[in-house]
């Protein structure tokens, strides 16, 4: 390899860091020119929702203040008095307390009430309430204290009947103040004032809501209303800004029909203002740019950082980028050597990158999933297998004993007139015959019915005569293939839980066999003591080879798992009953003739 020459990889990797460099680069550029321009638009736009926010809440506040004070029109006898005051001056002494009582009744101390004053339409004072006595006056009208009353009187003089928002410095509290004055009229068409109600209120909680809303103490918010002082300021001011707003505040003071239009920027300072919808108020914000240069530096030096790391993140992912697109592959082929040699409980990862590399450790894993349940399932089957021979073949020991036994009792029983033990021999020797051969596990539904009626003599003889039975099957379903000992069970159970369990006298139990929709259905019914079918039939439909009965008997479920193991899982018991009505068991099986091979053999075949 020549020294000077770079290899593929390398040229890749170059090319990668070259345009990163270079976009980096020249988004720095592109950001330094533009940012200012960005942040000043942003920070006004900003600054005007907040500004919006401020105005909803503070409305809100002042709303509720003035709905508590036109609570005056509900104390009707001072009403009608301050109407007739001209006739009957001494009769509004009697009301002295009112403002006392309003303020004690309509108001709590989260509004920051300070003083409360009720005059009559002459300015003669009809009662008052002050938190504070030493710091307000008893009457606005008698006092040496700046009280703001020239704005009152110009108020009070013009045809304005909205809520008049005032605010003043009380020096003796050393204290803000935000006034409302609410002119009391009758209404109709021809309205006339008979008096008006001051109420004073801290501007604590007008400050506070501004507070709530400036994210540094360097940005000074105040609330001014035009032609008037400002009743609330927050935030801390430089010198600059004091000067900026002793100018802005004097030129909304001296304003008396439109509110000026301020500039976006005044000096080294953002400047943003918002008139209220609902009051003449207006509430205004200097922002100082200072603020927004910080925040530009600050994305600048993170810019940096950002750039670092994106170079250091493309060389790295350069690097290990083609070791990346291999592990996945890797990963899988080490997986499968190692089931091969005998692991086989691990699975395939299939968290990696690739769909394609998901989608194949995904069906890899549900083959393994798949073959490891079908051997399961095949040992299962050996093992059950295995023991049922074995226990077929315990059962088995010298079986032509019990026969000859049986038969020999048969006779002996026949030449002493005993026809009833003779006959139970028989069945009996025939019921252990059929039971315990093992040589095919078919039979026909001929041969299964002798088994039955033998069966039911047997139990005849043991419980009485007293079910009826009634056999109703058709001929051509008599040589139709059916497992061996299939209805024997069902039969048994019929009799066992069903017609044992009813006290009726009238038992009986059907037996019918027909062909149906190219299937074998065979119902064993019974009118006794009925079930709970549902339950029985879940059991059934889960046909787990691991429940079926081994050893004692051979039961409805051994039956039902031998059906569908044999014909598969559309066939199999089905059972429908009803209480103290009876029982009907319903088994469907594909139809299978008996065929005789060349040289003689029989075997099955599905018509």
């Amino acid at each position: 390899m020549n020294k000077g020459k770079w290899t593929m990889r390398q040229a890749v990797l170059g090319l990668v860091i070259g345009c990163t460099l270079f976009a980096i680069v020249t988004q720095t550029v592109v950001f330094e020119v533009i940012s200012r321009q960005q942040i000043r638009r942003e920070s006004l736009l900003n600054n005007d929702e907040t500004l919006e926010r401020i105005e909803s809440e503070i409305n809100s506040y002042i709303h509720s203040n003035i709905v508590k004070m036109q609570a005056i029109y509900n104390e009707e006898d001072l009403v009608y008095a301050m109407r007739h005051s001209d006739k009957n001056r001494e009769r509004l002494l009697d009301y002295y307390f009112t403002a006392w009582h309003m303020s004690e009744r309509r108001f709590d101390s989260s509004d920051q009430l300070l003083a409360m004053y009720i005059y009559d339409k002459n300015d003669h004072l009809v009662s008052s309430h002050r938190k504070q006595p030493y710091n307000y006056p008893h009457d606005l009208y008698e006092t040496d204290q700046y009280v703001n009353a020239s704005h009152l009187q110009s108020y009070l003089e013009s045809d304005d009947y909205a809520v008049l928002l005032s605010g003043y410095h009380n020096e003796v509290a050393d204290q803000d103040v935000m006034r409302l004055v609410l002119k009391l009229h009758t209404y109709g068409d021809d309205r006339s004032q008979f008096g008006y109600m001051v109420c004073d209120f801290s501007t604590f909680n007008i400050s506070e809501i501004m507070s709530k809303y400036i994210s540094s103490r360097d940005v000074y918010v105040w609330l001014q209303p035009q032609g008037d002082a400002p009743i609330a300021q927050v935030g801390n001011t430089t010198k600059e800004e004091s000067k900026l707003f002793s100018q802005l505040t004097k030129l909304v003071a001296t304003s008396s029909e439109e509110f000026p239009q301020l500039r976006d920027e005044s000096g080294s300072f953002y400047l943003n203002s918002r008139p209220f919808s609902d009051y003449n108020l207006h509430i205004i914000m200097l922002t100082p740019q200072s603020l927004m240069m910080h925040t530009q530096s600050a994305l600048a030096r993170t810019l940096a950082v950002i750039a670092v790391f994106i170079i250091l993140v493309t060389l790295l992912v350069g690097i290990i980028f083609s070791g990346f697109i291999y592990r996945p592959v890797e990963e899988l082929s080490n997986t499968i050597i190692k089931i091969k040699n005998g692991d086989t409980e691990l699975r395939a990862k299939t968290d990696g990158w690739s769909q394609e590399l998901k989608v194949m450790g995904d069906e890899f894993n549900e083959m393994l999933d798949q073959i490891g349940q079908m051997v399961q399932e095949e040992y299962e089957a050996k093992v059950l297998m295995e023991r049922t021979q074995y226990k077929v073949l315990q059962a088995q020991i010298n079986p032509h004993f019990l026969f000859n036994t049986l038969d020999t009792m048969s006779g002996i029983a026949a030449s002493q007139n005993c026809n009833l033990v003779s006959g139970l021999c028989q069945s009996l020797s025939a019921i252990f015959r059929y039971s315990l051969d093992i040589s095919d596990t078919q039979s026909t539904l001929q041969q299964e019915m002798a088994h039955v009626r033998n069966f039911l003599y047997v139990m005849d003889v043991r419980n009485g005569n007293t079910v009826k039975y009634n056999y109703q099957i058709d001929s051509d379903t008599l040589d139709d293939n059916i497992p061996r000992i299939t209805l024997q069970p069902i039969v048994e159970n019929a009799l066992q839980h069903g017609l044992r369990n009813t006290r009726r006298k009238d038992k009986e139990l059907t037996i019918t066999a027909k062909h149906e929709g190219g299937e074998l259905v065979i119902t064993i019914e019974d009118n006794g003591a009925g079930m709970d079918a549902a339950a029985m039939n879940e059991q059934l439909e889960k046909a787990d080879i691991g429940r079926i009965e081994m050893g004692r008997s051979i039961g409805v479920m051994n039956v039902n798992a031998r059906v569908k193991s044999v014909y598969g899982s559309g066939y199999g018991i089905h059972y429908e009953s009803s209480i103290d009505e009876g029982t009907k068991a319903v088994i469907r099986l594909p139809i299978v003739k008996q065929e005789v091979k060349d040289g003689g053999e029989v075997q099955g075949f599905v018509s």
